[in-house]
């Protein structure tokens, strides 16, 4: 055992294995040769509570809750205070503290600089002795008192991260919401959400690391892996549909998840929660649009931060016509949620084209053709969309050759899938019998 990283790793193991004193032992020895390292403080508290030390236990969860929030790291913070909160219901008013050191009226909001949480590639000191921990009647006093030590952190940055969607919460939304939050705790290879589930909540990776999987014809490719503050399963908020990807844990893993009905009774009460949560939802889903579709992947980060801006927002209700037949384009459109038909007329009747589902874009051919749009998009369920304009996309398309060409690409497959659809031959087909939406 070399580095803090390997310590970690024989903590964590002798915490699961039920070997509580070395593990304890182990946790103090990292807090110890790095106060700042808030994992080792959680896991040193989970081990004391493990043990049945529940006063020591909920003593070290408070300084780490105070602690993480003053450095910076709200997430962490919020972790103990749940466990706190279960321990104690009384506890639980710690959180109106937190809420108003993050919410929207906090001055110690701004730009900031967390306090480093350590290197894990640091090396143990050659005396380091862990085969015999001390006598419990030692260790457990000895371990509390090291949890809850503060007195050689570092001052505390001036300024705190705001949090995405609580922090455009005053003080009193913000606690009203976090008291609907769970804490969600798996270790490596538990499945948090499943493929094909119906989505009922959404989650914050406040530590750990997970992996998110994607099974297509009986084969899973791996599509991301997210780590600490990442956000995933926000389509929960706007719809019930099912899971598109399974996401498990790769690492010991503390999640906050946000049950979708809890938060819209918070919202049905509080108005400016049902405002955060739609410009929250809304900015979720248009940043995960952007960076996944492959109508944008020639734009950097910037380019695309700039270009959210210029979207705009609409509720569509079931049968709504976006788009009819023989119109001018008016824009692009991106589905947000929900379904939208593509119908296309075949004499008196209406031929299904196509089904577009979140991600989608429509309207792009007719803007690069300049010609009428010959198909009709209609929500086949209540749906969102983003519009972009139709003088902004044509700057757009101007400035980025790629974009142009995959568009051009784009209208040469759906004309393929016109053909096949209305089962005609290519010398059969016309102008009017192409899908320019």
């Amino acid at each position: 055992m070399q580095t803090v990283h390997e310590l970690r790793e024989h903590a964590d193991q002798s915490l699961f294995d039920g070997r509580y004193p070395e593990a304890l032992h182990a946790y103090a020895l990292l807090v110890q040769l790095q106060p700042n390292d808030l994992g080792a403080r959680l896991r040193l508290a989970d081990t004391l509570l493990a043990m049945g030390e529940v006063p020591g236990a909920a003593l070290v969860y408070t300084k780490l809750a105070q602690h993480a929030a003053n450095a910076g790291h709200p997430l962490l913070a919020l972790v103990s205070l749940k466990i706190l909160e279960a321990l104690e219901p009384e506890l639980g008013k710690l959180l109106e503290s937190f809420a108003a050191l993050y919410a929207k009226d906090s001055e110690r909001l701004g730009r900031a600089v967390r306090l480093s949480l350590g290197d894990p590639s640091r090396t143990l000191p050659g005396d380091l002795k862990l085969d015999s921990p001390p006598p419990l009647e030692e260790l457990l006093p000895a371990a509390a008192k090291i949890g809850v030590d503060l007195s050689r952190i570092a001052a505390y940055p001036e300024r705190l991260p705001p949090i995405p969607l609580f922090s455009e919460l005053p003080a009193d939304a913000f606690a009203r919401v976090l008291r609907a939050l769970k804490l969600v705790r798996k270790r490596p290879g538990d499945v948090i959400l499943a493929q094909g589930e119906e989505g009922a909540s959404f989650f914050v990776l406040a530590r750990g690391v997970v992996d998110v999987t994607r099974t297509d014809g009986g084969q899973t490719h791996r599509l991301a892996t997210l780590r600490d503050g990442s956000i995933f399963g926000e389509m929960a908020l706007v719809s019930a549909q099912p899971r598109s990807a399974t996401v498990t844990a790769a690492d010991d893993s503390d999640l906050l998840e946000f049950d979708r009905e809890a938060l819209q009774a918070a919202a049905s009460e509080v108005a400016t929660v049902a405002h955060a949560l739609e410009k929250f939802t809304r900015e979720r889903l248009l940043s995960n649009v952007l960076s996944t579709s492959p109508l944008f992947r020639p734009l950097d980060r910037k380019q695309r931060f700039d270009l959210v801006r210029h979207f705009t927002a609409h509720d569509i209700a079931a049968g709504t016509h976006v788009i009819r037949e023989g119109e001018e384009g008016r824009g692009l459109f991106v589905v947000l949620s929900g379904e939208m038909d593509v119908w296309k007329r075949d004499g008196d009747e209406k031929v299904l084209l196509a089904t577009l589902g979140p991600g989608d874009i429509f309207g792009e051919i007719a803007l690069i053709t300049d010609d009428a749009t010959t198909a009709t998009v209609t929500a086949g369920v209540n749906s969102s969309v983003l519009f972009l304009s139709k003088e902004r996309f044509e700057k757009l398309v101007e400035a980025v050759d790629e974009i142009r060409e995959y568009v051009e690409s784009l209208g040469d497959e759906r004309l393929m899938d016109t053909r096949l659809t209305m089962n005609a031959s290519v010398e059969e087909l016309d102008d009017d019998d192409l899908i320019l939406i």
